[in-house]
């Protein structure tokens, strides 16, 4: 019994021992799967257009130009054979009618797509009343001051839909409009009725409602003046404005209706010739102002578009020691993006020279460059930019002065 009672025991030993040292059974090890990063489709399309761009194909991207009246086929076959530009800016001295416009339009777009990269933008500047570019025959609003005045911000938005309509019946894909300046002062003559009112929030409430319009039907909205032009009364066609604002003024005023419009989504924005003596002590205008360009629009107002400036042929960008060829160096560096050159040829010329013979010699660096190259060609992207009309000319003719459109204008000034 004894001798029993100790195999048992052992027997018993012996199992336990051999659990414990038996090897514990590891499960296979399993692959952590492999997290892809998730690339942005239009981003990736960006930058292999930008990755085959010869410099002058980048360089032309930063111009957008007008041209005289009688100006023949040839030179425009210039305009995008020899300087590769971003786009064209339309006057009422370009076309007679809807038909001379619509012809005009057609053939940039076919005379553009035989050997550039990108689409063109076709813009106007389309404010309605004072600054209105549409031919006769079309729907032709008021000025911005009567439409605040109506205090109905969804009409404001039907003014914008209304207005982008024609303009895309017409081939045109920009409209340098709303005007987002705040205007109090009475002897501003040249912003007083193209201004939606004297105070931040009515700007802010018509303004984001036109730009809503125009982008509803994929027109690409281009307010101005930033950082705001409305407390002057100094046209900066014929100098440079001065405003005596200091950051928190400036804040509370100027910005406001402009942050609303990025803050509801915006693709490009104008930059006016205006200086701020107590924000940017070297007296240059906001178009040659790392302050204004970088500093305000890009990190406090975290703007990612497109920015494009008034009119350089005015007196209020080249009225200064400088030659022009500095200042739209000095502009590009600051964060310029896009330069607007609405009249003489001659100047279109030494602002492509002057741009890449800066990019040739390292006063304007490749980075800086390929920067703004990419912002424009991803808004061109985004929009759906094509060479080609949105609708074929009978088509056009019925949307362009419709009696749908006239009826909004109707509701509007009654």
């Amino acid at each position: 019994m004894k001798k029993l009672l100790l195999t048992i025991i052992a027997v018993i030993i012996l199992s336990i021992t051999s659990n414990c040292t038996a090897p514990v059974p590891v499960p296979p090890a399993q692959n952590d799967p492999v997290i892809e990063e998730k690339k942005d489709p239009l981003a990736e399309k960006s930058e292999e257009i930008l990755g085959k761009m010869a410099l002058e194909e980048k360089i032309g991207q930063l111009l957008i130009v007008g041209f005289p009246e009688e100006t023949n086929k040839g030179t425009l076959q210039d305009y995008l054979d020899k300087y590769k530009v971003c786009g064209f800016i339309l006057f009422s001295r370009n076309y007679t009618d809807f038909d001379s416009q619509y012809s005009l339009v057609k053939s940039l777009k076919e005379m553009n797509s035989i050997n550039n990269p990108l689409p063109l933008f076709i813009s106007i500047d389309e404010e309605g009343g004072t600054v209105s570019r549409l031919p006769k025959g079309g729907t032709h609003f008021p000025d911005a001051r009567q439409v605040g005045k109506s205090e109905d911000s969804e009409l404001t938005q039907r003014t914008g839909k209304v207005i982008a309509q024609e303009l895309k019946a017409a081939g045109i894909n920009v409209d340098f409009a709303p005007v987002l300046d705040i205007v109090t002062n009475p002897e501003n003559k040249v912003l007083i009725r193209r201004s939606y009112g004297s105070t931040p929030e009515a700007v802010s409430l018509h303004g984001t409602s036109f730009i809503n319009g125009l982008q509803s039907e994929g027109i690409i909205a281009v307010p101005k003046h930033f950082p705001g032009h409305g407390n002057t009364y100094v046209d900066s066609h014929a100098e440079l404005p001065f405003i005596d604002a200091d950051d928190a003024a400036m804040q509370k005023w100027e910005l406001v209706p402009f942050k609303a419009a990025i803050d509801e989504g915006l693709d490009a924005v104008m930059i006016g010739h205006i200086a701020f003596p107590k924000l940017e002590p070297s007296l240059l205008p906001a178009t040659m102002s790392s302050y204004f360009l970088t500093d305000v629009l890009r990190k406090d107002l975290g703007f990612e578009g497109i920015s494009i400036s008034d009119d350089i042929e005015m007196k209020g960008y080249i009225n200064s020691k400088d030659t022009i060829e500095e200042c739209v160096i000095t502009s590009f560096n600051a964060g310029l993006d896009v330069f607007l050159i609405g009249h003489t040829m001659t100047i279109q010329e030494q602002v492509f020279n002057a741009l890449r013979d800066a990019c040739r010699d390292g006063r304007i660096s490749e980075e800086r460059l390929n920067e703004s190259v990419l912002r424009i060609i991803k808004v061109k992207l985004k929009n759906g930019l094509a060479d080609v009309m949105e609708y074929d000319f009978e088509e056009a003719v019925k949307i362009f002065g419709s009696g749908e459109h006239k009826a909004v204008l109707e509701e509007l000034i009654k």
